[in-house]
């Protein structure tokens, strides 16, 4: 058989060759996130040396690396064929099963498409302990992780979780906004986490990876239609532009009509205009070096959706004319009136990372600088008038470097050593439009200010194989971070001071803190492919400002760090050659200084939330999830279930001489922490004729009702609960695959945020209806 020029056939190669080569394709296709520090005997073969995107061959214990490895030639292998991709995901989820000493949660790329998965908040349906709401229309999702998180609806605060983009450190929401598209993995790290790469965080990480160039021309084309005229288009090409030199290009374009309906105007609201773009360029320096090169650029001109104002004008005893929907509005009914509702986002940027394989381990570096530009004016209060409508008017840039080395320094010890730094920047005009409230024309609020960090830390961890199948686990961590803010709330119109442009609060300061954290545990390797484990560590998350327009000077003040010790025992079985896989884990969190959204009440009677910290609080619960592989022919089933009892300590009364709206007392529940919460998925593939193939597929999500603020009397949601169904048909080849989907089948309308108004009426935002569409796949 003849083959393409500068092509060799696994059956041409030699026997060694034949080894060497798929030995690669395997360790290729092991996310590094997967496998922290693999124990004595596991199965899995790749050491983790960095974040996702950092994919390379690592040595395998107990013996150095091979010259001949080509590092990345196995990286742009790793998925040639649908039946590597099927390899790599097996690869990945075996490596984590067999080595992490915590949880970790994955989603493949293929799994993403299944459950029509869009954007990262959605992930959040399907993977246990974790929430994320939209605050505001959409471009500032809160992400939580067994109760931690940064419940802040400005945006211009880092959450205490991680959100890495293909290895880079995205601090603020806006960054990954429209980037979940020709994603290879998803994987999700609970716990403190900063020892092994990148910043520290108190409550775990989201890391997203996209596909890799390979080093075969190829691609695919999709193509889909859903409820409301939305069309979406995604497709990738993957060009070998010479021997060493690969690329990959990618897209993502959904545009759409609004779900929401105004009562009066008729106009539609939540429209998609989405466009991603991103382009991998992948340099096989040698047989034991490459480089990546990432270049990306997002867009996004949708019209934002509205909340519901349920209460309209009875809250505050005006005539009898609806401002807000009432409260038996529909669930699609908005009341925008004449508010310019409008988005205008796009940003962009450049990653390169680079892996280099020596005989004692692998050095890896991560290196990105993003830009993003939003305008957007939100309908933020749910009625048809200016009582708290908000502008979002900011720019941002982020540079970070993360790089470190992992070794095999003795046969029972693996050492990684790394340093992390960061800046980042934030220029902001917000303004908050109350003229109705305020009772004057152009009565509006708006908060200038400069915001800039500076993050820094250099870490280490230690595995050490005490007995065979036992690894004592230590690592440290020291941690500096700097965080300044020049700015304040201005009076517009001088409705409030009586002279226009004057500050009703104004701050400029500085704060530097520096942290130790550390991390200890046990791991116990039952037999292969069945673990123990026992860990305690610290996490830190540096401190926080408050950057909305507000008109006392205390809620804008920097509230102090947030510390966490995180207790966690657990266990991890794969069985039947992977075709059984079970986690569980137990956890307990003491919080210090717990940052929080708190609704407190402000001079000249207007209410507004804020920033501040909760002394103590605690967090215990319990998770387990497991996949089913084919027990039954032809049939995968994957679930999860979580249990989470979270609660401050400490009760608090105010913020900085506030009163809050409602006290937060001690044993009260804190935000975004559900008590239950579970997902099931299941799919049964069945062959029609000897070409072609059906496959079911069957989903469902529940989350318990939570708080989204403190003090907040209005500000909780509902029991989520969605049902999907998928059904899809292609040739057995792969080569196209033709799906119609329903999301929410049973169409349910349930609060998944809810906050007390400026006006003290309630406002509320729905889930998206029932959601009916078709895709259509075309590979080359």
């Amino acid at each position: 058989m003849r083959h393409p020029a500068g092509f060799q056939c696994p059956s041409c190669l030699p026997r060694r060759g034949r080894r060497v080569l798929f030995s690669a394709v395997l360790l290729a296709g092991v996310s590094s996130m997967a496998a922290h520090a693999a124990p004595a005997g596991a199965q899995a073969p790749v050491l983790h040396s960095g974040p996702p995107s950092a994919l390379h061959a690592a040595p395998a214990l107990g013996h150095p690396a091979r010259p001949g490895l080509a590092v990345g030639r196995a990286v742009g292998r790793a998925v040639r064929r649908p039946t590597l991709e099927a390899i790599t995901v097996t690869s990945a989820r075996t490596a984590r099963f067999h080595t992490m000493a915590n949880t970790v949660d994955t989603i493949s790329g293929r799994e993403l498409q299944e459950l029509h998965i869009v954007s990262p908040k959605e992930i959040a349906a399907f993977v246990p302990g974790v929430t994320a709401v939209n605050a505001t229309s959409g471009s500032t999702p809160i992400f939580s992780i067994r109760g931690i998180g940064l419940d802040d609806y400005i945006g211009t605060n880092m959450g205490g979780i991680g959100i890495y983009l293909d290895g880079v450190f995205a601090p603020y929401p806006v960054f990954y906004n429209g980037q979940m598209f020709d994603v290879q993995t998803v994987s999700v790290e609970k716990g403190p986490q900063g020892f092994e790469y990148g910043r520290s965080t108190t409550g775990g990480s989201i890391n997203v990876e996209s596909i890799k160039p390979t080093d075969h021309f190829g691609g695919y084309l999709d193509w889909g239609y859903g409820s409301y005229g939305t069309n979406t288009a995604r497709g990738a090409v993957n060009v070998p532009v010479a021997d060493n030199i690969y690329n990959r290009f990618a897209f993502s374009y959904i545009n759409g009509d609004g779900w929401q309906h105004d009562i009066h105007t008729g106009r539609l609201y939540g429209a998609q205009d989405l466009l991603g773009l991103r382009n991998l360029t992948q340099f096989v320096i040698d047989d034991r070096s490459s480089l990546m090169l990432n270049i990306h650029y997002i867009r996004d001109r949708g019209t934002p959706v509205s909340p519901q104002d349920v209460d309209g004008d009875a809250v505050n005893g005006l005539p009898d004319r609806t401002i807000g929907v009432g409260p038996n509005a529909r669930a699609n009914a908005v009341n925008v009136g004449d508010n310019a509702a409008s988005r205008d986002e796009n940003g962009g940027g450049i990653g390169v990372n680079y892996t280099r394989a020596f005989d004692f381990g692998t050095f890896t570096s991560a290196t990105g600088i993003d830009f993003y530009r939003r305008d957007d004016y939100d309908n933020y209060d749910g009625e048809s008038v200016h009582v708290g409508d908000y502008r979002w008017n900011d720019t941002a840039i982020v540079q970070s470097h993360d790089m470190h080395l992992r070794m095999r320094l003795a046969r029972r010890l693996t050492v990684t050593v790394g340093t992390y730094e960061s800046w980042d920047r934030i220029d902001g005009a917000y303004t908050s439009y109350r003229s109705f409230l305020l009772g004057a024309p152009n009565a509006n609020l708006t908060d200038r200010f400069v915001q800039q960090n500076i993050s820094a830390g250099l870490y280490a961890n230690t595995v050490t194989t005490i007995v065979k199948g036992l690894d004592f686990i230590a690592a440290g961590r020291v941690s500096y971070d700097s965080r300044g803010f020049d700015g304040g709330t201005i009076d517009d119109s001088g409705a409030v001071t009586g002279v226009a442009g004057s500050h009703l609060s104004y701050l400029n300061t500085a704060h530097d803190y520096g942290r130790l954290t550390g991390r200890v545990g046990l791991r116990y390797t039952i037999m292969p492919g069945t673990l123990v484990y026992g860990t305690i560590s610290n996490g830190y998350k540096a401190g926080a400002y408050f950057a909305a327009p507000v008109t006392a000077p205390q809620a804008l003040d920097y509230v102090r760090p947030e510390n966490l010790t995180a207790y966690e025992i657990g266990a991890k079985t794969s069985l039947l050659r992977n075709r059984v896989q079970l986690e569980g884990a137990l956890f307990d969190y003491e919080y210090h200084n717990r940052q929080t959204l708190f609704v407190a009440e402000m001079p000249r009677g207007i209410t507004s939330l804020s920033l501040g910290p909760i002394p103590r609080a605690r967090s215990r619960g319990g998770e387990m999830s497991g996949t089913l592989h084919e027990l039954v022919p032809n049939l995968d089933l994957r679930g999860s279930f979580a249990y989470l009892d979270a609660q401050a300590i400490t009760p608090v009364t105010n913020i900085g001489g506030l009163p809050l709206l409602s006290n937060v007392t001690a044993h009260s529940a804190i935000p975004f922490a559900p008590r239950f919460s579970w997902d099931a998925v299941a799919r049964y593939g069945i062959d029609a004729g000897p070409r072609y193939r059906v496959t079911v597929q069957a989903s469902y999500t529940w989350k318990d009702n939570m708080l989204v603020a403190l003090g907040d009397p209005n500000g909780k949601t509902s029991k989520i609960g969605s049902f999907g169904m998928r059904m899809e048909v292609g040739p057995k080849s792969g080569k196209w695959t033709a799906a119609l989907y329903v999301d929410n089948m049973l169409d349910k309308h349930g609060d998944t945020y809810s906050f007390t108004g400026s006006d003290n009426s309630r406002v509320q935002y729905l889930q998206t209806p029932r959601w009916v569409g078709c895709d259509l796949r075309y590979n080359f």
